[in-house]
């Protein structure tokens, strides 16, 4: 009898766990790279994979940039490719928003300031897959100091694609 149990008990967390195993996968995605020293280098991009699963949906896609007190520019150029599944490159130069007449923007955790730039409020992607996102430092500095780190957010938004 006890026998009959365990195999009952076996059959059920196995047919569970194949349930779980076909479960959606997650719709928002978070990236984030840490400076070493917190020195962001013109050549060490963020070069990252994030998954989109339902066209149906409108996405926000957001980047996220935190400096450290001391930081000496206002503004942050940058290129942010996103390359979908097909090959197909998305190209974009924008430019983060770090200081306004001196005073940094943002929010504030200690010496540390973080301020997001919304590059797309509702983006639109043809295919499903696996899509890549390269950003990089497009300064004139070879290296970007007191910069913490860099983020970037791929999330749905209310709206369904029409």
């Amino acid at each position: 009898m006890r026998g009959n149990k365990i195999c009952i008990g076996i059959v059920f967390f196995s047919v569970l766990s194949l349930f779980s195993g076909c479960s959606n996968k997650p719709t928002t995605t978070e990236i984030k790279v840490v400076f070493p020293n917190h020195v962001w280098n013109r050549f060490a991009p963020m070069d990252a994979t994030f998954e989109i699963v339902d066209v149906n949906k409108t996405y926000e896609i957001a980047v996220g940039l935190s400096v450290v007190n001391g930081f000496e520019w206002d503004n942050v150029p940058i290129e942010m490719v996103i390359t979908s599944p097909d090959g197909q490159q998305n190209i974009v130069n924008r430019t983060i928003a770090v200081k306004k007449d001196g005073n940094y923007v943002g929010e504030a955790f200690g010496d540390v300031w973080a301020t997001k730039l919304v590059v797309y409020k509702e983006k639109q992607f043809s295919e499903a897959g696996t899509y890549s996102i390269y950003i990089e430092n497009r300064t004139q500095y070879y290296e970007l100091y007191k910069t913490e780190s860099l983020s970037f957010g791929v999330h749905p938004t209310k709206k369904q694609r029409k």
